[in-house]
């Protein structure tokens, strides 16, 4: 017998209990149960060789050929068959296994009710549109569905951990940055702590020279005693005469001797604190009242301004006349060094702006190269040449609401627009100075009002078409305040409370 006899003449398989028994078809040919079922449901429940029609509605109801199946039993004993596995379910795709209700496979699934379903179930119990509301698919359609419900959840938490790593990352770019900002600040304040021990030692040998003349004065005191002394003993005209002379050479010297020491002494400045720019940014982090010194002559004397660190940089105020000497305990640097560290082109300025009692803001302004006016204009926010925009009013404002509105101030010597005179020679127009008039450009007087030139306007909206030729900085920020200053009556109320120059750390 061949062995294809013992086989599906169908899907080639071999007969075999369980899964694949030969089914009678009533007409005489037989198929294993598995094609029996395929059939049934696709094959319009006729004979694969004779096409003759079956009568049965599922495979489990048409009888197993059982001489067949034992011809089949008998040939695999005999080692003519190989006798083919049973699939496991994972290896079977065509079904999701047999209905416990009607013994068919579950070839279909119900996605309203979540479960698998065989032909019959859907005609019994999982009615479609528009009989029912199930939702009845295809096995392999049932898959892909299925597939992608169970695998959103998973792209979607990926997506969240992806965020979250990217929070993670920022957060660690941010604690490196700090850690850099601190690694910085850590440098800074040990070239501090080397510049304190230099001053320190220095001040010690200082210190150990000035004791040294101390003990030279006690030796110019003992001799000038000693000389009292014998003046006092003098017994004789001779002795008294001898010991006058003696004494009056003594003095001499010693008069010579202390005069020199007097100016020595003051000629000696005793610094108070550091000076470098690198030991300034060390100490900024550290104290939050420091003040710079300007040493000067005659009436000005000696002038005091504040620093402070905002927004990441230093704020170095205009210098004051009326300022009291600080503590001891505050870090005192010389104006000049601070104001070397001023950036040489485009340094900016700042404008505190106070009206109805209360301050209204800052306004910063980043000057244009390294022109005249500019340079004019940051002496007279720092006040280092003596005059300064501190405590001066807004005098005027022309345009307001319309094009080209400008505010104008900085009349420091007699507060209302008919002063101001320039500070340095050689201001002129036109060349570096000539701009397209726009919001927040600050501008000046025409070079031939050398009474005013020192004075400043800033253009708050566009003019179009208009050009000026006096423009030497920018407003940086705080351009609101001054537009909101133009609408307070009376508009002298509106004072520059404070001012001064910033230096970027």
């Amino acid at each position: 017998m061949e062995e294809s006899d013992a086989g599906c003449s169908v899907c080639q398989e071999q007969y075999e209990e369980g899964r694949r028994p030969p089914r009678n078809l009533g007409c005489g040919h037989s198929v294993c149960t598995s094609c029996v079922e395929q059939i049934i449901i696709r094959g319009g429940r006729k004979c694969p060789e004779c096409r003759c029609h079956i009568r049965a509605t599922t495979a489990t109801a048409l009888p197993i050929n059982y001489p067949l199946l034992r011809l089949a039993r008998a040939l695999a004993t005999r080692g003519e068959v190989t006798p083919t596995p049973t699939p496991t379910p994972t290896e079977n795709y065509n079904d999701a296994g047999e209905c416990a209700a009607h013994l068919s496979r579950l070839t279909q699934r119900c996605m309203t009710c979540r479960v698998w379903v065989c032909g019959e179930c859907v005609q019994v119990d999982h009615n479609v549109l528009p009989r029912g509301e199930c939702r009845v698919v295809a096995l392999r359609q049932a898959l892909t569905l299925m597939k992608h419900t169970d695998v959103e959840p998973v792209i979607t938490m990926c997506r969240d951990l992806q965020q979250l790593k990217q929070v993670l990352a920022g957060q660690a770019g941010h604690l490196e940055n700090n850690k850099k900002t601190h690694e910085a600040v850590l440098t800074n304040l040990r070239a501090v702590i080397t510049a304190e021990q230099d001053i320190i030692r220095d001040l010690e040998g200082r210190k150990k020279g000035i004791m040294d003349r101390v003990g030279e004065v006690e030796g110019w005191v003992a001799a000038l005693r000693q000389a009292e002394r014998d003046i006092s003993a003098a017994a004789t005209v001779r002795q008294l005469a001898t010991a006058k002379l003696a004494a009056k050479e003594s003095l001499t010297t010693t008069e010579a001797r202390a005069k020199r020491e007097k100016q020595r002494t003051q000629a000696v400045h005793i610094p108070q604190s550091l000076a470098t720019p690198q030991e300034i940014r060390g100490l900024v982090r550290l104290s939050s009242n420091m003040m710079v010194v300007q040493e000067g002559e005659g009436e000005r004397g000696r002038r005091w301004g504040r620093l402070s660190l905002q927004d990441s940089h230093l704020h170095l105020y205009a210098l004051r006349n009326d300022t009291p000497p600080p503590p001891a305990s505050t870090p005192v640097f010389s104006f000049s060094g601070v104001r070397g560290l001023v950036p040489r082109n485009s340094a900016s300025a700042f404008l505190e702006v106070r009206w109805d009692g209360h301050q209204q803001g800052k306004v910063t302004i980043k000057t244009q190269g390294r022109t005249a006016r500019a340079r004019q204009f940051l002496q007279l926010c720092s006040g280092e040449a003596g005059a300064s925009y501190l405590n001066t009013s807004f005098f005027e404002a022309d345009r307001v609401g319309g094009e080209g509105a400008i505010i104008r101030g900085g009349d420091y010597e007699n507060n209302d627009g008919t002063g101001g005179a320039a500070l340095l020679e050689g201001i002129t127009d036109a060349g570096d100075y000539l701009k397209e008039a726009a919001p927040g450009l600050v501008v000046g007087a025409k070079s031939t009002q050398r009474h005013r030139l020192a004075a400043f306007g800033v253009i708050l909206s566009s003019w179009s078409g208009h050009k000026t030729d006096t423009a030497f900085g920018e407003v940086s920020s705080g351009l609101a305040i001054l537009t909101a200053a133009t609408h307070h009556s009376p508009l002298t109320d509106v004072v520059v409370e404070d001012c001064g120059l910033i230096i970027p750390l």
